[in-house]
């Protein structure tokens, strides 16, 4: 019997000695290829570590939430990235002048405005995008902004047939954007028009041009509703006058918020704060900018001292114009300039000490030429 028995708790021992080295490879495996996608996912989140790539630093950030890489230390030097760089908010008003000066504009003028920054290597981004530094500009080109004050019929102005139909005008400020950004896509025709209401754009039809403005991917902006001084106003006549135009519009086109305000003439309230938000006959308003009259750029969003509440613009006269971009020219350092990659904030060595980590936000920091700063 004994002689029967062994075989049996042998065969048993062998099966259980199996299934324990079966099940421990079976772990081991799973430990490597998790180890493996571990790894890939690193590889994908940090630049490329090809040589020339040492020199970038990732300062915020851990990983990738795409596979793309980021920008390599070669491409950040070519495009000579600068994202601590400062961008201009241009201040337009009239568009269709028989002659220029300070506030008006000739048709031949603007489009010439828009050739020289294209040449010079800006691009057109919306105002909501800079505030939320949400910057997708090509590498190695600047953002622009643009913004249209009082909401003119030379702004966007239709020409109607007789048998009811309705077109854009190719020689309102639209029209000619769109035509320039179709020719120049990497420019883009994206613009921010500040309207009163008299009504917006002074002309039939205006309930259409407000929903088509949005469909074209514009912005609205408020300017209050009688491009009043809002420093002369009591707190209640500030609300009303704040509150009119976002009302209007987003009543007209349903699910639009407009989010941002120019102040007219430049004056704010008495109380600041009513600029930002306030309360009337039951509407609230709320702003994410307010922009100011003149005169100089505005600080990158990602730095210290960025205040999207009191933004400057840069008057859009021949004279002003001319002056910034020949300064931005013999000063490129001051530029900001697009690493082409939203996901990033890519600044050259030595500027570290301008930015604001807390506006970084889940934007991973690159730093590149440390090397030739040592």
């Amino acid at each position: 019997m004994k002689a029967h028995h062994l075989p049996k708790k042998l065969l048993l021992f062998l099966v259980c000695t199996l299934s324990v080295f079966l099940l421990s490879g079976c772990l081991h495996g799973e430990e490597q290829r998790q180890a493996a996608t571990s790894g890939e996912r690193q590889v994908n989140a940090a630049p490329e570590a090809d040589g020339d790539n040492d020199s970038v630093t990732q300062v915020n950030g851990e990983e990738a939430a795409s596979e793309k890489a980021y920008p390599t230390e070669s491409q950040l030097a070519e495009a000579q990235a600068n994202e601590a760089g400062q961008v201009m908010i241009l201040m337009y008003h009239v568009i269709g002048a028989d002659k220029e000066s300070d506030w008006a504009q000739t048709t031949d003028n603007f489009r010439r405005d828009l050739q020289m920054f294209y040449e010079q290597g800006y691009s057109l981004i919306s105002l909501k995008d800079f505030v939320n530094n949400n910057i997708s500009t090509p590498a190695g080109r600047t953002p622009l902004v643009l913004t249209f004050d009082d909401g003119t019929v030379g702004h966007f102005r239709c020409i109607y047939g007789e048998d009811g139909s309705r077109q854009i005008d190719p020689e309102c400020a639209v029209g000619i954007l769109l035509d320039f950004g179709q020719k120049h896509p990497e420019f883009g025709h994206t613009a921010t028009f500040y309207v009163n209401n008299d009504p917006p754009f002074s002309q039939k039809g205006w309930e259409d041009k407000l929903g088509q403005l949005v469909e074209l991917g514009f912005d609205i902006g408020n300017h209050s509703v009688s491009h009043a001084k809002l420093n002369k106003l009591s707190a209640e006549e500030v609300q009303k006058e704040l509150a009119g135009i976002p009302r209007l519009v987003e009543e007209t086109v349903p699910g639009y918020k407009v989010t941002s305000l120019a102040l007219p003439y430049g004056l704010s309230p008495q109380d600041y704060s009513l600029a930002v938000r306030g309360t009337y006959d039951g509407y609230t308003y709320e702003h994410d900018a307010v922009l100011r009259v003149g005169a100089n750029p505005a600080l990158s969003p990602v730095v210290k001292n960025f205040d999207p509440m009191r933004l400057p613009r840069v008057m859009a006269s021949t004279v002003e114009l001319q002056k910034w971009l020949e300064y931005f020219q013999k000063n490129p350092s001051q530029r900001y300039i697009s690493d082409g990659d939203p996901r990033t904030v890519a600044i050259p060595a030595g500027k570290e000490e301008l930015l604001d980590q807390s506006k970084l936000q889940d934007r991973v920091l690159l730093v590149w030429g440390k090397e030739k700063q040592e």
